[in-house]
């Protein structure tokens, strides 16, 4: 006999009526001599054991039946649990996270519900009418009933649908728990390895099955509540340390913020001449008078003498002159700023030149600007000299070329001792 087939597997199994179960092609006598029905239509079937295809069973004569091969492996699975009184089952387990104050603390806890594994079923019965009383006439018919640790259990096998919601709400709302086993897959299979496939899929695995519900929830729920009052009781010290951390935090940084917002400045000016940029700032405790970009002799003089008259300090960590007026930092800001306009652009700002003019004119030269000086290749050390320099020039009072050559000699001095071996 081949193994092959094309697809068309036929009946897997068939309603043997002398024995009322579930049988196999190999279990009975060829063709109308096998005594079976179809499962799904009553209609008499043939047991097919010839030489080419795997042995199946299919209708004697011509039906509408559509449903024959579907409906013989969702009844095959459910013989099989009634004759095993048995289930593999899969875990369950009920889970909540809970937090501390604040959320200073999050643990997750956990409790099971159901240990996974072979369990053994008791009053397994098939297809158990179950009345309902608020509804008189209405009933449920769930695959299985059985009683499983002195629970009760449903279990619906699905092959075509899957259980209806209302169903599954019924059944929980009223104690059962409903495990759901996927068996469509099956049908796939060639007639002859799907009653070993189905035994391995409901006694040797709970790859395929899930819990719709479980009647010992409940009672998880309580045991987590439980296990909650216990790790609350536990870390109620630690409790206590994190949140005085958090709120120390929390104050830090409002004294932060409030920091950065009174000394941020609100309110600004920028004068732009030639190559560099005087920029005056304002916030609610001072006023900067600071130089950006490379600028004259003639400009950073101007700007000295300017924060010099006005009793100006300078700060050599921001690099700016600041001048604090307390109440008069807004009045003190803007006649800086009307005197810094009128000094810095009154003498040193110069307007482009027409573009076109029909009669040559003589021409403006543009202020010449000095760039920084460079005294070192090494960047580190420029720039310990361009700070130095300054320090010595604007907070020392030191003329520019005598600041520079001051601050050559230390850098200079500084660099030969950290080299002397």
């Amino acid at each position: 006999m081949s193994k092959e087939s094309n697809g068309k597997h036929g009946i897997p199994f068939g309603w043997h009526v002398p024995t009322q179960r579930m049988v196999t092609a190999r279990e009975v006598a060829n063709g109308r001599g096998c005594n079976c029905v179809c499962i799904a239509c009553g209609a008499r079937l043939q047991a097919r054991q010839g030489e080419i295809r795997i042995w199946h069973f299919a209708h004697d004569s011509e039906t509408q039946c559509q449903v024959a091969a579907e409906a013989a492996i969702h009844h095959m699975a459910k013989q099989l649990i009634a004759e095993r009184g048995a289930i593999y089952l899969p875990h369950r387990e009920r889970s909540k996270e809970i937090h501390g104050k604040r959320r200073v603390w999050s643990e997750t806890i956990c409790t099971d519900v159901q240990q996974p594994g072979l369990h053994r079923l008791d009053g397994c019965q098939v297809e158990k009418t179950i009345a309902i009383p608020a509804a008189p006439g209405a009933t449920l018919r769930p695959d299985l009933l059985a009683i499983l640790n002195g629970l009760p259990l449903a279990i619906e096998i699905l092959n075509t649908h899957a259980v209806e919601p209302e169903k599954a709400t019924w059944l929980e709302e009223h104690g059962y728990s409903v495990l759901e086993i996927d068996v469509h897959d099956i049908g796939l299979l060639p007639p002859d390895q799907m009653l070993n496939a189905l035994e391995v899929r409901l006694f040797e695995t709970a790859d395929y099955s899930s819990w719709l519900c479980h009647a010992a929830d409940q009672e998880a729920i309580q045991t987590l509540q439980d296990i909650e009052a216990e790790v609350r009781a536990k870390r109620q010290a630690e409790e206590t340390i994190l949140l005085a951390q958090l709120e120390a935090a929390e104050a830090a940084q409002k004294r932060r913020e409030e920091f950065l917002r009174q000394v941020r400045d609100i309110d600004a000016l920028k004068i732009r001449v030639g190559g560099c940029t005087v920029r005056i700032g304002r916030n609610f405790e001072r006023v900067s008078l600071k130089v950006y970009g490379y600028a004259s002799d003639e400009v950073f003089e101007a700007t000295k003498s300017l924060a010099r008259e006005h009793g100006g300090r300078f700060n050599p960590k921001a690099r700016c002159w600041e001048f604090f007026r307390d109440a008069e930092t807004e009045s003190f800001f803007d006649q800086l700023c009307e005197k810094a306009q009128q000094r810095l652009v009154g003498s040193f700002w110069v307007s482009e030149p027409p573009k076109q003019q029909a009669v040559a004119k003589e021409t403006i030269t543009p202020l010449a600007e000095r760039p920084l000086p460079v005294f070192f290749d090494d960047p580190a050390l420029q720039e310990a000299f361009d700070e130095r320099a300054a320090i010595l020039e604007f907070d020392a009072g030191y003329e520019r070329q005598l600041a520079e050559q001051i601050a050559f000699t230390e850098v200079k001095a500084s660099t030969t001792a950290m080299n002397r071996p």
